[in-house]
């Protein structure tokens, strides 16, 4: 069967048919209006409360003070991926005004800041010039709906290039026809500049502050034409980013940092093994005797407990001191878990065949030129500098919460779960994120907040996750086990190639913990097979299957998901195939991408800034690899030297990336580097291990991170494309663990198949 996965995914899922069953009805009775963001560009079906805004609202995302500053919606969360600057980029270009005219709002949870990429895989890219509004796409009157107000898989951008370019256009146009009714003009005759309108034959000018209160009234019919890329003045230039002042001088205000009036602290404890459940608490009236105390709240279902107290320190301390009767599954271990993955890979119990090209098995029966491999990686942790906390406040019928979420709207419903308010009396406030990389998309740290904030009615309540905590009950990437086989003929070329692997669904896991209507089967997980099934080599025979493990063990959403094991298994056996063919390992992945000329490009790019073609030091050895995630291209090369007997220090990443077109260079550049660390982060250091049904990594000493010392230095470049964009907060990671472990082989001959480094004995300094 021909492969028909031809779309990049995004996070997201498609929606099940269980979910639009369930929505049918609503979207049918007319209760949802317009498609997605775009109708609330107009005033028409105004279905936002404007919550958080001043001035006069032209639309959903932009309003106007009288002293012409502009306040822009930002609905996604700001986790350092500099989402804060270049989505009022994006508006600022249209609207015609400096970006130090700027502030930013952060909306509540509704209809127009949907993030329909993350539901529908479809960026709205077919936002012709002079369209209408009503572009009547199901997916996206449903995402409206719902609402998803998220941030997560690389789509901010994606979702919002068009959607807050028009915004920015339409309130462009309504502050012109604002100024043609004050001077009695046609409005051809004005155009926008630096936040005023000017008359071209009077050269006559007022401040949108002027104009706002006559143009919020303004109806717009239709989108005006959008600029072209050649005429962009802010798009594509390095704008410095707005939160990074505030995080220098202390004052940006993270979760841990919301103080409220007459406010209480709770540090979390949770059931000592997976599945378990804590029946009681042997010492609840001694802990509630202590000095500070307030109360002993045990969490629902016994999945944990929560000691509220006048301060941290002794909501800790005391939270670690609590003795426990408590159930739950003692057997699970590590290895458990790897023996069940071979037998699914030995037994071929597979429940997806995303790929099937060709036929290997006929291939495979010549037996020439063949090749295999087994690869796996262990769980993972998400290790977020900042330790998972939410605040909330349950009083008069209302409830308020602070927190580093990236859901705007999953907090909304966790709070209406665990409190039992409507969501109508909820107000959600999104602080900066002190890390996300998919663990900040979890709820369970809020609804543990919110079920304490309503015991404690009347009563702000900061609720905290000590780094134990947080690292031992993560939502784990999973382990996974990989098989390859593949036969390579005498010229060199992929004759046929197979891949294998076992795993456990994250999205069936995570979906069904956060919005469990869209949970997908684990046979229909999107983030399974992606960097595995939608090679751009050429192979005219391949195979790509996955099954599914059985465990109790909660994965999630990490960063890049399933590019970040894919990405290193792919990429490695494709190094074990240029070796077997006895070709350079780049231009072995070159003589394999035909006309697919962005990869070639990106490819060619890498190794000319790497000097892939030049001889090294003595000592000095190169790994490359290559991988499109998220809509991106990014191939890297390490570069590293022997220092002694495994021991390396990593010299320099060498990084490309197309992502089409560009917003902020800075912001791409900064988040290549930082994906890069994260995955040789991963590579080097990197795994969580179970025994006897226990997490044994507690804090960072033993679940190392890459440190200054041992960062590389790294060289990014980005490719001008006049594509529409791709994302860039994830693509960085899933190369370089492949790009390190293939410079790690060049230079001890040793195939790297199991990460981490660390555990074969290898050093880095």
């Amino acid at each position: 069967m021909a492969n028909k996965r031809k779309k990049q995914r995004t996070r997201g899922q498609k929606i099940t048919r269980r979910a639009f069953m369930a929505l049918g009805g609503l979207v049918g009775g007319g209760l949802v209006v317009g498609a997605g963001g775009l109708v609330y560009i107009t005033k028409a079906g105004k279905k936002y409360s404007g919550k958080g805004f001043e001035g006069n609202q032209l639309n959903a995302w932009i309003s106007v003070l009288p002293d012409n500053t502009i306040l822009v919606a930002v609905p996604r969360s700001e986790m350092g991926q500099g989402v804060n600057t270049s989505l009022p980029m994006l508006v600022a270009e249209e609207l015609e005004v400096e970006m130090s005219a700027i502030k930013i709002v952060q909306p509540q949870p509704e209809g127009p800041y949907a993030n329909s990429v993350m539901l529908t895989h479809n960026p709205r890219t077919d936002l012709s010039f002079g369209s209408t509004f009503d572009m009547s796409r199901i997916m996206d009157k449903v995402t409206a709906f719902l609402p998803l107000v998220a941030t997560g898989g690389s789509t901010s951008i994606v979702d919002g290039y068009n959607v807050m370019r028009c915004a920015g256009a339409v309130a462009r146009e309504s502050l012109i026809q604002a100024a043609a009714k004050k001077w009695d003009v046609d409005a051809s005759g004005l155009y926008a500049e630096k936040g005023h309108v000017i008359n071209k034959a009077t050269k006559e000018k007022l401040t949108y502050g002027e104009l706002s209160e006559v143009a919020s009234t303004i109806e717009i019919k239709k989108v005006p034409e959008l600029k072209a890329q050649k005429d962009f003045k802010i798009i594509g230039t390095p704008v410095a980013r707005y939160d990074i002042p505030g995080k220098v001088n202390g004052s940006a205000k993270f979760g841990l940092d919301v103080r409220e009036s007459g406010m209480l602290y709770g540090a979390v404890r949770h059931a000592t093994y997976r599945a378990g459940e804590i029946t009681a608490i042997k010492n609840q009236a001694d802990i509630e005797k202590r000095k500070g105390i307030k109360k002993v709240i045990l969490l629902p279902k016994g999945i944990g407990a929560v000691v509220v107290a006048d301060n941290t320190w002794r909501a800790i301390n005391a939270s670690k001191a609590l003795r426990f009767e408590e159930t739950g599954d003692k057997t699970i271990s590590s290895q458990g878990v790897a023996k069940q993955a071979a037998s699914i890979l030995d037994e071929s119990k597979m429940i997806a065949t995303p790929l099937n090209k060709g036929n290997v098995d006929d291939v495979f029966a010549k037996g020439e030129g063949i090749i295999e491999a087994r690869y796996d990686v262990p769980y993972l942790a998400h290790a977020c500098m900042e330790p998972l906390n939410c605040t909330v406040l349950v009083k008069d019928g209302t409830a308020t919460a602070w927190v580093g979420s990236q859901g705007s709207s999953l907090v909304l419903d966790a709070v209406n779960a665990s409190t039992g308010i409507d969501k109508d009396k909820i107000t959600v406030n999104i602080t900066y994120l002190g890390g996300g990389f998919g663990r900040r998309a979890e709820i369970d740290f809020i609804t543990h907040a919110g079920y304490v904030a309503k015991e404690m009615e009347g009563t702000p309540v900061q609720v905290m996750w000590s780094r134990e905590e947080a690292t031992r009950f993560d939502m784990f990437r999973p382990y996974v086990l990989s098989n390859f086989k593949a036969a390579i003929n005498a010229a060199g070329e992929i004759e046929a190639w197979e891949n294998k692997i076992a795993l456990q669904s994250v999205a069936n896991n995570a979906t069904t913990r956060i919005k469990p209507a869209f949970a997908p089967a684990p046979k229909d997980d999107l983030a399974t097979p992606e960097g595995a099934a939608d090679l751009p080599y050429a192979m005219n025979n391949a195979k790509m299957a996955f099954g599914q493990i059985d465990s109790p063990i909660q994965v999630g959403n990490w960063r890049s998901v399933g590019n970040s094991y894919n990405g290193f298994f792919t990429e490695s056996f494709m190094d074990e195939c240029a070796k077997a063919a006895g070709k350079d390992p780049y231009e072995f992945r070159k003589s394999k991408l035909g006309k697919k000329s962005r990869f070639a490009a990106v490819l060619d790019k890498v190794a000319e800034i790497s000097n892939w073609k030049t001889p090294l030091a003595e000592g000095k050895f190169r790994g490359i690899a290559m991988q499109k995630s998220f809509g991106s291209i990014v191939a890297e090369v390490a570069e590293i030297t022997k220092v002694g007997d495994k021991e390396f220090s990593i010299d320099n990443f060498y990084c490309v990336i197309d992502c089409g077109r560009i917003v902020n260079p800075d912001t791409v550049e900064a988040q290549m580097q930082s994906g890069i660390i994260y995955g040789i982060t991963a590579a080097m250091y990197g795994e969580i291990t179970f025994n006897e049904g226990e997490v044994e990594q507690y804090n960072f000493p033993q679940y190392e991170m890459v440190r200054l010392k041992t960062a590389p230095r790294m060289k990014v470049h980005i490719m001008k494309v006049d594509k529409y964009p791709g994302g860039v907060g994830e693509p960085g990671t899933p190369p370089a663990p492949a790009a390190l472990a293939n410079a790690l082989f060049a230079a001890t001959g040793e195939r790297i198949r199991s990460l981490p480094f660390s555990k074969h004995g290898y050093k880095f300094v």
